[in-house]
């Protein structure tokens, strides 16, 4: 039996995102519906010990890199010890985290101390009155505070996530690169995309890439940088003020050819390609320890993913039912 996860276009998978939680400490506007929000109950989250058994069997599929999401991964209860048994399953190479930040100052400890070395955290302005909107009331500080101290600890690199959205932090974007170069981090600018708050994502909203790169280079000189092994979709550039900026994007330029990567929901669900609504639901196998009908059923999945997913093209304002935190951020 052929033990490598490779789908009918030829691309092999080795990168599995877990979302440990579809519970936040935050309600982001892009992310959060407007109408509500019912968590999953208890009793439907894959515990610790079903979600190692899962890696477990990902791993000899040859699955090496786990990120763990949310939802916010850092309100689940003894989420350390979890991530420290998942950098000790053999064939995983590194186990990284993506989080909003509001606790990194309180755990960077603990998250260096589990075997992450290097994260992701959510910032979509350098504002405090904006951050606070569009995170729902917090306070901004405490990222600056958080990523001073990741920083202080050796979690290196440090990426900033950044949705830009026309009219809300479009007028942010060279702002962001001085920060990036005052303070040694990774901005990546990400397209806006219909995950989430479905009621505020159109078309007319989204920051192109390209519009992207033309507002950097009316300030700074702008360097393609060779891609890395750990730089996933994003293309990244070296500015003359000595700041790394990546360009992640998923709708003006996809990069469905070089996807290597599966999502694993908080509930067991997989779902092959984030913006399409297509899940395969391996709960049933997970917990009765069925290997052979989990590996099938994962297999399975890789028949859902097409060669290219065009949102713009499949619908002017298309929108994805599921939301980011019942997914994986």
């Amino acid at each position: 039996m052929n033990d490598r996860l490779i789908d009918n276009f030829g691309r092999s998978y080795k990168y599995l995102r877990i979302s440990v939680t579809d519970r936040c400490n935050y309600r982001c506007k892009y992310c959060f519906p407007t109408n509500g929000f019912t968590p999953i109950s208890h009793e439907d989250i894959l515990t610790y010990e079903e979600l190692l058994y899962t890696i477990e069997v990902f791993s000899k599929l040859g699955i090496e890199k786990i990120r763990i999401t949310g939802g916010e991964p850092l309100v689940r209860k003894d989420i350390f010890s979890f991530i420290n048994k998942v950098t000790l399953i053999n064939g995983i190479q590194e186990v990284t985290l993506t989080t909003n930040g509001s606790l990194l100052k309180k755990y960077t400890n603990k998250i260096y101390n589990s075997g992450i070395k290097r994260i992701n955290i959510s910032l979509d302005s350098l504002h405090s009155n904006k951050y606070s909107y569009i995170t729902g009331g917090f306070n901004i500080n405490a990222i600056f505070d958080g990523i001073k101290t990741a920083k202080e600890a050796r979690l290196n690199p440090i990426k900033i996530n950044t949705v830009l959205v026309r009219g809300f932090n479009d007028d942010e974007i060279l702002d962001f690169c001085e920060f990036a170069s005052e303070s040694g981090v990774i901005v990546r600018f990400i397209e806006f995309m219909p995950i989430g708050n479905n009621v505020q994502w159109t078309n007319d909203k989204i920051i192109s890439g390209k519009e992207v790169i033309d507002t950097i280079a009316s300030k700074y000189d702008i360097k393609a940088l060779q891609h890395g092994k750990h730089d996933g979709p994003a293309k990244n550039y070296l500015l003359s003020n000595g700041a790394t900026i990546g360009i992640i994007t998923p709708i003006s330029n996809h990069f469905c050819n070089t996807c290597d990567k599966l999502r694993l929901t908080s509930n067991g669900k997989i779902r092959p390609c984030l913006l399409s609504d297509t899940e395969y639901d391996i709960k049933e196998f997970i917990k009765n320890r069925e290997k052979e009908k989990l590996i099938h059923l994962i297999k399975h999945s890789l028949l859902a993913k097409h060669r290219t997913y065009d949102l713009q093209k499949n619908s002017a304002n298309k929108t994805c039912c599921r939301t980011m935190p019942q997914i994986g951020g």
